[in-house]
Parts: structure tokens; C-alpha cells; sequence
């Protein structure tokens, strides 16, 4: 079975390589579809009250972060920072490339979302984003797009390779 087979072959390498491009295009895909189908600041309502498309653009970082520094610094910072944690997360698959496919599948969501979003902000200078969950006025997640969600996707599952590696060592 490949997701139990630590060192792999073709096939393994072939899965992953499929999941790395397969999440990477489709979070630029969707954000290319949002660019023609809605304007800037257009929403569109899916769940009354809870959810809706808004296309916006992001040129900070997660959150709003960094909107205090001058655009012309942070754009190549940004780049820069992504693009080097981008490199240094595929290094590191590489050195770990003898471990299952079950196990390389959360950092290879990680960094298929964090080259959609490189590529964004390369291309645009700034990330779409789109998605945008909320309850009614009480509540509302700031909007993001699928990259962000394969990278949380995978760092939930990084968490819980660890707390299980964890929870299975001996006292």
C-alpha cells in the first residue's frame, strides 16, 4: 500500500508530485475564475449568513500583517520571505523523501498553497483572496482563498503527525 510504504518508488513520487500541482492549480484556477467572474469588492452570497465570495486583494501578509511597512519594501520582502520558506519546506521533503506518502502529504498541501500564493504575489503583487466565512454580524473569519486552506490543512496534519508520534512514545 503506498501510504504505509516508507520508501516508495515512482508511484509514490508520481502521488505527491500530482498533489503538489494538483492544489497548487487549483488555487490558482479558482482565484483566476473569481478575477473574471466578480469585480473588486463584488460579494456574492452562498450560505446566508455564513458564507460568501468577496473578491479582494491582499498585499500584506496573513491577516493584515505587515500593512504598516511601505508597499515598495513589502512586496519583494514578502516574496522573498515566502519564496525561501517555500524552498526550505521542498528541501526538506527532499531529505525526508524516504518517508511514507501518508507522512509527506501534509507538507506537500503546505507547500502547494504556498506557491499559489508565491506565484500571486509575484504575477499581481498581491494574493487574491475570496472566500468568506462568518456568523451573521457576531462573527467574520478574515477572507482567504484554497491556498490558505491547503496550508492550514497541512499544518493541522503536520500537529497531529506530531501529537501522535508523541502520544505513542514510551513514558
Amino acid at each position: 500500500m503506498i501510504a504505509t510504504e516508507p520508501t516508495g518508488g515512482a508511484l509514490k513520487y508520481a502521488l505527491l508530485l500530482g498533489v503538489l500541482v494538483a492544489g497548487c492549480n487549483s488555487d490558482l484556477a479558482t482565484k483566476e475564475m473569481v478575477g473574471e467572474e466578480l469585480e473588486r469588492g463584488e460579494t456574492v452570497e452562498l450560505i446566508g449568513g455564513y458564507l460568501e465570495l468577496v473578491h479582494t486583494h491582499n498585499d500584506s501578509a496573513a491577516f493584515g500583517m505587515l500593512q504598516q511597512i511601505d508597499p515598495d519594501l513589502r512586496r519583494p520582502l514578502l516574496i522573498a520571505a515566502q519564496s525561501t520558506a517555500s524552498l526550505a519546506l521542498l528541501v526538506l521533503i527532499v531529505i525526508w523523501r524516504r518517508k511514507s506518502t501518508i507522512e509527506l502529504l501534509p507538507y506537500l498541501l503546505v507547500l502547494s498553497g504556498a506557491l499559489g500564493n508565491v506565484i500571486d504575489r509575484v504575477r499581481y503583487g498581491y494574493v487574491v483572496d475570496f472566500i468568506h466565512f462568518h456568523v451573521g454580524r457576531a462573527f467574520s473569519w478574515p477572507i482567504f482563498n484554497v491556498a490558505d486552506v491547503l496550508i492550514s490543512v497541512g499544518v493541522g496534519l503536520i500537529l497531529l503527525q506530531l501529537l501522535r508520534r508523541r502520544s505513542a512514545e514510551p513514558v
